[in-house]
């Protein structure tokens, strides 16, 4: 309260004061004109015009860094003394220039707007509710037209020439004591209608305070319902997805047993198929020797086909032989009857030689026809064994592709599997963390309940403050 009317005294001063400076330079100028029209400077110059020169720069130079000063914020209150003092330098100096003229002309218009000029500072100190500046300008403007007077008889001698402004000082004093009452009179009655302002407006305030602050409490009440509503859908959220993250990490750990198992799986249909490629590879190496020997063989067959031509050439020469001593018997007669059996026998042994060297001929031939046939057959499961083992490695590669493919689809299994049990940890922490502020919320709205309470038995008494019958508010 008192900052208040603290604060609205000094603006008042301000405020006076820029008005003052202004009038202050147009009234000097006014008075130093007037002094000039009495005695013009351009005839002569005089310890007059010096003195009023001298009056009016420092009057008007002071109001110039006054309005200066005001209008950078940078006015102290104290500086209203130094305008009080000035003021009343000012109106001394051309008042006692107007007293020596002579009674002609405007002299007394120009004596009596001197001698105003000496109650102006009075009267504007009312005007700024500041009794010390009353004070100030009576004592200041009764001091200096005091002395002008005193310098003036002394001057002259005699107080019966001068008439009335002998009592200016007189009624400077008596204007400066009533101001400075009346100026009391006003400070009292703005601080008590300050008093009466402030807690009227303090009520206001409260009251206004009050209502905003049930308002407040409603929308509080309200948000904390919401609240309350988003918090339990977190809350089931949190609880929902703590369920799901655990089928999928269910779901995830049956899929890791699964590819675990078919890694087994592939790993040992790798070590199957580098087992068939190895026997694949063995059978392919006995069919080889297989052909081999068939083409050993074959070459045998064709040896022994060779060794029949040369029995068959040897029978028949034998029969040829037989057939020379068969006609050489006979032409011998009976003496030759041994040779001729003998001839006989050469001959048929000859014959059944050629027989069975034909017969023999014959199987060789089919031998050697089904060695043909068995070498290329033998030549085409070779191929097949070939392209067999081609195939299996290409598988082996494939399996071996898969199984690495398994391994990596395993790992990154591992490392879902370990991030869902992360996830699992945060999912739990956070419905642990929302049940928590489930139950904040609980108990915030208890209190949001009884501050509701407070307030509004707060707002049913507050009418009663401003009729001057309030009653203590009742503990809750």
């Amino acid at each position: 309260m008192v900052e208040g009317v603290t604060s609205i005294v000094f603006a008042q001063v301000v405020k006076v004061e820029k008005r003052t400076a202004v009038v202050r330079i147009i009234y000097f100028f006014g008075l130093f004109a007037l002094l000039i029209s009495f005695r013009n400077p351009l005839i002569s110059v005089t310890i007059d015009h010096l003195i009023a020169l001298l009056a009016l720069l420092l009057v008007v130079g002071y109001s110039i860094i006054l309005l200066v000063l005001i209008g950078r914020n940078s006015f102290h209150e104290r500086l209203g003394h130094l305008s009080n003092a000035l003021d009343a330098i000012g109106a001394g100096a051309f008042f006692g220039l107007f007293l020596v003229f002579p009674a002609e002309g405007i002299r007394d218009l120009a004596l009596v707007l001197a001698e105003i000029y000496f109650f102006v500072p009075i009267v504007i100190s009312s005007a700024k509710v500041k009794p010390s500046h009353a004070i100030s300008s009576a004592v200041f403007s009764f001091g200096f037209s005091g002395v002008v007077i005193v310098l003036h008889l002394l001057i002259n001698g005699s107080s019966s020439r001068m008439g009335y402004p002998v009592y200016i000082p007189g009624v400077v004093l008596l204007s400066g004591i009533a101001m400075w009452v009346t100026t009391l009179t006003f400070d009292r009655l703005l601080r008590e209608h300050m008093v009466t302002e402030d807690l009227a407006r303090s009520s206001r305030r409260l009251r206004m305070a009050m209502e905003i602050v049930q308002i407040s409490v409603m929308n509080l009440g309200e948000f904390v319902n919401n609240l309350d509503r988003i918090s339990n859908i977190l809350s089931s959220g949190a609880h929902n997805q703590a369920k799901s993250i655990e089928h999928i990490a269910t779901s995830a750990e049956n899929l890791k047993a699964a590819m675990g198992g078919i890694t087994e799986s592939t790993s040992r249909s790798t070590n199957s198929i580098k087992q068939t490629v190895d026997v694949s590879n063995q059978g392919n190496q006995t069919m080889q020797r297989m052909i081999a020997e068939i083409a050993d063989i074959h070459e045998v067959a064709e040896q022994m086909d060779a060794s029949l031509d040369l029995i068959n050439e040897i029978a028949d020469q034998t029969n040829l032989l037989a057939l020379n001593a068969a006609i050489e018997a006979s032409r011998v007669g009976d003496e030759s009857t041994g040779f001729s059996v003998v001839a006989g026998e050469i001959r048929t042994l000859a014959e059944r030689s050629a027989e069975t060297s034909g017969e023999i001929g014959r199987l060789v031939k089919q031998m050697e026809k089904v060695i043909v046939i068995g070498g290329e057959s033998s030549n085409e499961a070779g191929e097949i064994f070939d392209r067999i083992n081609k195939d299996l490695s290409q598988y082996s590669d494939f399996v071996r592709s898969l199984n690495m493919a398994v391994q990596e689809q395993l790992a990154a299994n591992r490392a879902v599997s370990d991030s869902l049990d992360k996830i699992h940890d945060v999912t739990l922490d956070n419905s642990k963390a929302a049940d928590r502020v489930r139950d904040v919320i609980g108990e915030l709205k208890k209190e949001v309940s009884k501050l509701k309470a407070l307030v509004d038995g707060k707002l049913v008494e507050i009418p009663l403050i401003s009729s001057g019958t309030a009653k203590p508010l009742s503990s809750r």
